[in-house]
């Protein structure tokens, strides 16, 4: 097999790498044993941790490149495969309902260590929900919050591979069929995915039937407009440092309706712009851009998020500058 090198530091890629194609680290928590990436906390220089979430039908792969960025910044960052995904433990008994998923979630930043107040990053469809209900149900574990694209609007609708399964029509909901991993992780980018990565992301469900029923099952369980509507009046009180960073370019998630979330919500939760087209998933199409308003975000106020949004940017090879 031909040894990958990162583009970043010219390196191989080593199976405990954040850039591997699956999660280097495993850890039990609680019932169930959870895959994920961690930065190395040898070369830890900062003190806020940062959690990072990714949505239903993906994985922490996903994060890989911004594991890798905000290693360099020196923080603790940790991505994990939720559970059912990547390759976390796929349990028969697993129920896949909202509870069960925070339960989880919970269980494992007990069981990795997390200590004290993180940053916590969401992103994705139902399980970047979860998140969310979970900073609501946990304020004191976190210290600020940040929502690359997520459904969050009242008005926001299923994207079609997920809405499949709420056909009214029983016969036509995929059921357990194979879940298309590689083009549902293509779908929503402005731009092509290389075939190796698309791949990573599909061989879960070529791996294992359990996989794709974890979907299945995962869908039959969530009420999705009553998830929205916990989003929407769950954070109608929120008074963390929250700021939501949008790729404009989703083709499943309207950026203004999107926006309109924040009309009724206090103060403290601001919009971040990027100054790259982007689309569904923020840290897959531009993960450069996206570390630009992560720093921003990590190390800033909201005061001082809505100030750099007064600037005017353009990209360069270095990323985004002030113009």
């Amino acid at each position: 097999e031909v040894e990958e090198i990162d583009p970043m530091t010219g390196m191989p890629i080593g199976k405990a790498s954040v850039r591997a194609k699956v999660a280097g680290q495993s850890i039990q928590a609680g019932k169930y044993s959870w895959s994920y990436r961690r930065t190395d906390k040898e070369d830890k220089k900062k003190d806020l941790p940062v959690l990072l979430l990714h949505g239903l039908g993906s994985s922490s792969y996903s994060y890989r490149n911004t594991l890798s960025l905000l290693g360099g910044e020196g923080y603790d960052a940790v991505a994990p495969d939720w559970i059912g995904h990547g390759t976390s433990e796929m349990p028969a008994d697993f129920d896949c309902s909202e509870g069960a998923y925070l339960q989880a979630l919970s269980d494992f930043v007990d069981a990795i260590g997390i200590r004290q107040p993180f940053a916590l990053v969401v992103q994705g469809f139902i399980l970047g929900q979860y998140g969310l209900k979970y900073a609501l149900a946990h304020p004191d574990k976190v210290d600020r919050l940040l929502i690359l694209n997520t459904p969050v609007s009242r008005s926001s609708k299923l994207r079609p591979e997920l809405a499949a399964y709420k056909n009214p029509i029983p016969f036509l909901r995929p059921g357990s069929k194979p879940f298309d991993g590689a083009t549902y992780a293509i779908g929503g980018s402005p731009y092509a995915m290389k075939g190796s990565d698309a791949a990573t992301y599909g061989q879960p469900y070529v791996d294992s039937p359990a996989a794709s029923e974890i979907i299945a099952r995962t869908m039959d369980k969530v009420d999705f407009p009553r998830l929205l509507a916990d989003v929407d009046d769950g954070f109608r009180t929120w008074r963390i440092p929250t700021a939501m960073c949008f790729g404009s370019s989703d083709a499943f998630l309207d950026l203004t309706v999107a926006l309109n979330f924040l009309d009724d919500k206090r103060t403290n939760m601001k919009a971040l712009s990027m100054a790259a087209k982007v689309g569904h998933m923020p840290q897959e199409d531009y993960p450069e851009m996206l570390h630009t308003s992560m720093m921003l975000f990590l190390e800033g106020s909201p005061e001082e998020w809505t100030a750099a949004q007064a600037k005017s940017y353009k990209m360069t090879k270095k990323g985004a500058v002030d113009a």
